[in-house]
């Protein structure tokens, strides 16, 4: 029996096969060839799904972090498109109530300021986890309630990005990370060639050596003792 090869299974999926080879063809298949057959449902399933792919548009919104991505990353950014911003609160500068020990989670509020913005951060890692939470928020601060629109976050350790996100209509940001001694956070303002940095450096430093906040079980069990 004469096979045919795949390139010639290709042109018939995809229809551009010539009609006399198109029918000899249909009729070998339907003769009962297992190997063609074969051949021939694998380039269907290819065919068919590079269609389905050439048809596929991406939502807006993803292009418009792609593109906000690419102009975080561009070295040909301008000086007056960044933002760098600075620590105005830390809560390492609070007391530690006095009864407070040592738990399994370390825990770091911190509030950074750059031009009409600011960004809250809290860095969280539980003791003995490979990963640490990093939880934020981003506001105008000359119009707190504004819609904001979504743009990426990037963490980045020197020029390394270790994690990213997107922030939400009200500034909303969240991402897991492996924690790293020089991070820095680089966020997508309302245009995407602007950004807001801010450097985590000292943050994660005084963290790394902070004893850790009790577990809200230590919590409840210490208050009771007060009790």
């Amino acid at each position: 029996m004469t096979h045919f090869d795949i390139s010639q299974w290709v042109d018939f999926a995809r229809g551009v096969t010539r009609d006399a080879d198109s029918a000899a063809m249909d009729a070998h298949v339907g003769s009962g060839c297992a190997r063609c057959r074969r051949t021939l449902d694998l380039v269907t399933r290819i065919v068919r799904s590079a269609r389905d792919e050439s048809r596929y548009q991406p939502p807006e919104h993803v292009v418009r972090c792609a593109r906000a991505i690419s102009a975080l990353l561009s070295p040909q950014r301008s000086r007056s498109s960044r933002l760098v911003a600075r620590l105005v609160y830390d809560s390492r500068r609070d007391p530690v109530p006095a009864g407070i020990r040592a738990g399994d989670r370390v825990s770091r509020h911190a509030l950074y300021e750059a031009g009409n913005f600011s960004v809250e951060v809290r860095l969280e890692q539980e003791k003995g986890s490979s990963l640490a939470t990093l939880v934020g928020q981003l506001t105008d601060r000359q119009d707190p309630a504004r819609a904001m629109p979504e743009r990426p976050v990037l963490l980045m350790a020197r020029k390394e990005i270790i994690a990213h996100t997107v922030y939400n209509r009200f500034g909303e940001f969240q991402m897991d990370y492996p924690p790293a001694p020089d991070l820095r956070l680089s966020v997508a303002l309302d245009s995407p060639d602007k950004r807001l940095d801010l450097s985590l450096k000292l943050l994660v430093a005084e963290m790394a050596k902070s004893p850790a906040l009790p577990c809200r079980r230590c919590r409840r069990s210490l208050a009771g003792k007060r009790e």
